[in-house]
């Protein structure tokens, strides 16, 4: 007799292992199939996010992929979201689409990333065709963070705006860094507000999300070039073509070998339909400017320190009312 019902993540932990993959225990919801009192097949969600889908080899070809993922559409219904994602291999992904599942973007050999149900990628490109107008006949993007924004930032978005026709901004939306994604977007705004040809939008689901890699789903040391490559497809297959982006402007970053790794990505995966142009950082007493720097001075509570590092604008929020409960996280941090 088969049956399925929610269990705790580390009775999934066993059947996981044998497959392969490492638990991860951000997982909000699993569920686990059994026959005979056996698990034989499990999967979690996470937000919107499928993952950590699993079947005991023994019980392979017997659908129990469907009836796992059929069960995790109904609880993500129940709890309100109407769009899912998972990573699968590439080899898998008709497999998801036989399921309901479309293909967003593939990065051989690391995976395929698919979605389920609306709103999906296709609207998140309508809304930005919209707000971005009308392409020029230059038109590059830059996918910025700016935690917060610095001078290092405004060199990059300035040098781009000389060079091109048009800029499109698209500032990553998730909110996992220390200043919240509406205090980013307006620093940016404001400090970009000069510079005509320049437009800042909301990066979505779609920039530099935690549409990434789990740790559980490929090797530790592949990670990073795996997150980077299904950014890199995504933004290739979906965002350039909706903005009539041409050209692509990352900035060096010194002591991130990640980052190092994301631009020669970008350049191996985007080129040559896209140009990637890669701008060395703007230094301030020798040491490049950047915004983990600007936050370290903040923690010490070095406000005037961070004056020659920043435009005016951002340094009146900084001193503003607004920016107090980053400041205050900030400092606390700085005394850990």
């Amino acid at each position: 007799m088969r049956e399925e019902y929610s269990i705790d993540l580390h009775q999934a932990e066993p059947l996981l292992r044998q497959c392969g993959l490492t638990p991860n225990y951000k997982a909000e919801y699993t569920v686990g199939v059994f026959e005979d009192d056996e698990l034989v097949a499990t999967g979690s969600l996470w937000e919107d996010m499928i993952q950590m889908m699993a079947v005991s080899p023994e019980h392979q070809g017997e659908d129990l992929t469907g009836t796992v993922i059929t069960h995790l559409i109904g609880k993500a219904r129940e709890r309100g979201r109407t769009n899912l994602h998972l990573f699968t291999k590439p080899e898998k992904a008709v497999m998801f689409r036989g399921l309901g599942f479309r293909q967003v973007a593939v990065a051989r050999p690391y995976a395929a990333l698919m979605e389920w149900g609306r709103p999906g990628i296709e609207e998140y490109c309508a809304q930005i065709r919209e707000a971005a107008g009308a392409p020029a006949p230059l038109t590059a993007a830059m996918v910025m963070n700016c935690n917060p924004f610095t001078l290092g930032h405004r060199y990059l978005v300035e040098t781009a705006a000389s060079q091109c026709d048009k800029v499109v901004i698209l500032a990553v939306q998730e909110d996992v860094s220390v200043f919240p994604f509406e205090d980013r977007i307006r620093l940016i705004r404001e400090g970009t507000a000069d510079l005509p040809n320049v437009v800042v939008l909301p990066g979505g689901r779609y920039a530099v999300s935690s549409l990434t890699f789990p740790s559980y789903f490929t090797k530790e040391t592949q990670l990073a070039y795996a997150h980077c490559a299904i950014d890199a497809e995504i933004f290739k297959a979906h965002t350039a073509p909706t903005l009539g982006v041409t050209r692509r402007y990352v900035g060096t970053e010194p002591l991130s070998p990640v980052t190092a790794i994301y631009n020669q990505t970008l350049k191996q995966r985007l080129e040559p339909e896209i140009q990637v142009v890669e701008l060395p950082r703007k230094e301030q007493e020798g040491q490049p400017i950047s915004a983990s720097r600007v936050r370290t001075l903040l923690a010490q509570g070095d406000l005037e320190g961070v004056r020659p590092l920043v435009p005016p604008t951002t340094f009146a929020y900084l001193e503003s009312e607004d920016a107090r409960p980053v400041l205050e996280k900030l400092r606390r941090m700085g005394d850990q």
